[in-house]
C-alpha cells in the first residue's frame, strides 16, 4: 500500500497522473488542466457545464439517478470502463481490491497498483442547484389515505423546489406577518400625519372532503396601530377577527371552481362592534386549465366596506420550472425561482395589489363620543425574497404605497394620505 501511495504522490507532483485516473472525471469534458496548471478556458471542478436555463431543456444536464423513480434511473445507460494508457502505466503490484476512490464504484480490473474505477454518475452529468430534490416521483404510486400530490413524504409536509408537486398542503399551517408604513401627510391641514404598523396572524386547516373537494378553514387575527391623525381623534388600536371558509375542486381537473366566504369583526372595541364592525366578504371563480403551463380564472368578489365593492376576480396564470406569472386582479405577482440549497428553495417576486380595510370606531367630536366607520384604501407595488423548505418558509419585502385614501361613513370629509414606503416580513410554518 505504501508503494502505491508513493507512485501516486510522485506522479501528482510532476503532473503525470494518467488522464483516466484524474482529469477525465474531475473536470468537465475537454477542459482538463495541462500538466498541473489550468489550460486556457479551463473551469474549476465544481462549476456547472451549462447555464441554469438549460437544465430541464432538451440536450441539457441529465438528472441524477433516483432510486425511487425508475423512469429517471440511468440503469439502461452503459458507459465502458476506462482503460489504462500503456505509455503512462506503471508496473502492477498487488493491491487491496477493497480500496475504491470516493464517489466511484470498483470495476474489479486492477491498474497502476489500484482498482480501476467507473464514475458513479455517467460522464457528462453534473449537479447544480436547479435540479429537483432527490426523492421519488410522487405521481407514480399514489398512496391511499394520503394526498396524491405527496405520497412519498409525511402527511402535512411536501418536497420543495420549483413548482413542487403540492397544489395543497393538508393539515395545519400558521402564518404571521409584520408590516410598517411610516407617517405620511394627510390632505387636511389640521389632521397632521398618519402612520400604520400592522400584525396579521392566520391559523389554517386544510382537508379533503369525501366528495374529493378541498376545504380550508382559516382563523384570522389582525392588529393595526395608528399614529398621528391630529384633530381626527382616530383610535390608536384597531382589531380584526375573522374566519375564512374556502371550497375548491381538485387542481388536477381541466375545469375547476373556487368559492369562499369571509365573515369578520373589524373594530376598536369601543364603538358599535356588531353594527359598524361586522363585514361579510365573498368570492367565486371558475378555473380553466388550458395546458400544462397556462390557467385562466374568471370570477368576481364582494368586499363589505364603507363603500361596498364588487370587483373582477381572476386572470391568467402561467407556471413553468422557473417562472410563475399570476396576472390577476386585485392582486398580481410575478415570481422567479432562483434554485435549491440543501434545505431551501429560493424565490424573488414582484407584486401589485389593490388593498382596502374598514373598521367601526368611536371618536370624540365637539366633546361628544360619536360612532363612525373609517376605510383606508391604497395600491401597493412590492418586491420581495422568499425562502421555502416545505415545512416552513419566510420572506421579506419592501415597496411603495400610493393613491391612498381615508374615508369616513358620516360627519367628516374624505381625505387623501401621502404616498409612503412599506416594509413587510413574514413566516409560514
Amino acid at each position: 500500500m505504501k508503494r502505491i501511495l508513493a507512485v501516486f504522490l510522485v506522479a501528482a507532483t510532476f503532473g503525470t497522473l494518467p488522464h483516466w485516473c484524474s482529469a477525465q472525471y474531475m473536470y468537465p469534458q475537454n477542459m482538463a488542466p495541462a500538466r498541473g496548471w489550468y489550460a486556457p478556458g479551463a473551469q474549476p471542478m465544481y462549476r456547472p457545464q451549462l447555464t441554469s436555463m438549460t437544465v430541464f431543456q432538451d440536450g441539457g444536464v441529465p438528472i441524477p439517478a433516483d432510486p425511487g423513480n425508475p423512469v429517471a434511473s440511468p440503469a439502461t445507460t452503459v458507459t465502458p470502463a476506462p482503460q489504462a494508457d500503456p505509455a503512462m502505466s506503471s508496473p502492477s503490484t498487488s493491491a487491496d481490491s477493497t480500496v475504491v476512490m470516493p464517489f466511484t464504484e470498483s470495476t474489479g480490473d486492477a491498474c497502476c497498483g489500484a482498482p480501476a474505477v467507473t464514475p458513479m454518475f455517467q460522464q457528462g452529468q453534473t449537479w447544480n442547484a436547479f435540479s429537483p430534490p432527490l426523492n421519488g416521483d410522487p405521481f407514480l404510486n399514489p398512496a391511499p389515505m394520503q394526498s396524491p400530490a405527496q405520497p412519498t413524504v409525511p402527511p402535512g409536509t411536501y418536497s420543495y423546489g420549483a413548482n413542487a408537486p403540492a397544489p395543497y398542503r393538508f393539515g395545519w399551517q400558521n402564518s404571521i406577518d409584520l408590516s410598517w408604513m411610516p407617517s405620511a401627510e394627510l390632505s387636511s391641514s389640521t389632521a397632521g400625519e398618519l402612520g400604520i404598523f400592522g400584525v396579521n396572524y392566520e391559523m389554517a386547516h386544510t382537508v379533503q372532503l369525501p366528495t374529493s373537494w378541498v376545504f380550508r378553514w382559516t382563523n384570522q387575527f389582525n392588529y393595526r396601530n395608528l399614529t398621528g391623525g391630529g384633530s381626527l381623534d382616530l383610535p390608536s388600536s384597531l382589531f380584526r377577527v375573522g374566519v375564512d371558509l374556502e371550497w375548491e375542486t381538485p387542481a388536477s381537473a381541466p375545469v375547476g371552481i373556487s368559492l369562499g366566504i369571509n365573515p369578520s369583526l373589524n373594530t376598536d372595541f369601543a364603538g358599535n362592534v356588531w353594527g359598524d364592525g361586522f363585514q361579510l366578504d365573498g368570492r367565486g371563480m371558475l378555473l380553466f386549465r388550458m395546458d400544462q403551463y397556462w390557467m385562466l380564472g374568471l370570477g368576481a368578489l364582494y368586499w363589505d366596506r364603507v363603500d361596498d365593492r364588487v370587483l373582477p376576480y381572476g386572470g391568467l396564470i402561467y407556471r413553468d420550472d422557473y417562472w410563475e406569472w399570476q396576472l390577476t386582479y386585485p392582486e398580481a405577482q410575478v415570481s422567479l425561482f432562483l434554485g435549491n440549497e440543501a434545505y431551501w428553495s429560493k424565490w424573488i417576486y414582484f407584486r401589485a395589489e389593490y388593498h382596502v380595510e374598514a373598521y367601526g370606531i368611536e371618536r370624540t367630536v365637539a366633546g361628544k363620543a360619536e360612532e363612525n366607520q373609517i376605510e383606508i384604501s391604497d395600491y401597493r407595488l412590492i418586491g420581495g425574497f422568499r425562502m421555502d423548505t416545505g415545512l416552513y418558509s419566510w420572506f421579506f419585502e419592501g415597496g411603495y404605497v400610493l393613491d391612498r385614501n381615508l374615508v369616513f361613513a358620516t360627519g367628516q370629509a374624505d381625505m387623501s394620505i401621502g404616498d409612503a414606503f412599506i416594509g413587510q416580513i413574514g413566516l409560514r410554518y
